[in-house]
């Protein structure tokens, strides 16, 4: 789990890819002759419209991340990342330990160190300081990184369980709250409910010349 947009599954997103691509393939594409057009819209049929859901909305709220964590396989998936990384958590606090172990011997050395032995122990720390803030900053990096892809490759399974759920649960949307995907927080909602044409149908009524 760019790591977001794998699981972005809103059907008006969708929807409107596909009209930008078919306004591209139309503009990209010679006008076709009257009997060609006439064969392809009778071969071709417009498909309806999803039916209008006119009764109250019911509206189901989720938090995906708890989900896709929970589940066996992410149970697992996570259990093996865990296992992965704990070498690198281990020379990290090996790190951690040899510094604090210098910190501690130039402090204790006080007037028993000469400044040339301080100078020497506080570049030491330095150097192994700026070490470890890399590794851990790399360390902290590849594993968000590896979390992320066990999260996208559980959710896409997810996803289609969450939508067959919805529909025949009768929910109108699915919201997740964990902040997985800021962006993106509405899995999914039945099409029926996009207010889309109606307001538009609306609009054009009450300003016929705007």
């Amino acid at each position: 789990m760019s790591r977001n947009a794998h699981l972005y599954l809103t059907l008006a997103l969708s929807g409107a890819l596909l009209v930008t691509a078919a306004s591209a393939q139309s503009a990209a594409t010679p006008p076709a002759s009257a009997a060609t057009a006439a064969a392809n819209a009778s071969a071709l049929p417009p498909l309806p419209p999803p039916p209008t859901v006119t009764g109250p909305s019911k509206v189901g709220f989720i938090n995906i991340t708890q989900a896709i964590a929970s589940t066996a396989e992410g149970k697992k998936l996570l259990a093996d990342l865990q296992a992965k990384f704990a070498p690198r958590q281990t020379e990290l606090q090996n790190q951690q330990k040899a510094i604090e172990a210098l910190q501690k011997k130039l402090q204790d050395g006080g007037s028993l160190l000469s400044q040339a032995a301080k100078d020497d122990l506080a570049r030491q720390i330095q150097a192994k300081q700026r070490d470890f803030n890399q590794a851990l900053q790399n360390s902290q990096q590849d594993y968000q990184s590896a979390e992320s892809d066990v999260l996208n490759e559980v959710g896409n399974k997810l996803l289609p369980v969450l939508k067959a759920y919805a529909d025949q649960h009768g929910y109108t949307a699915i919201v997740d709250v964990s902040q997985q995907w800021p962006s993106q927080p509405v899995l999914y909602f039945n099409p029926g409910a996009n207010v889309t044409a109606d307001i538009i149908k609306l609009y054009d009524e009450q300003h016929p010349g705007a």
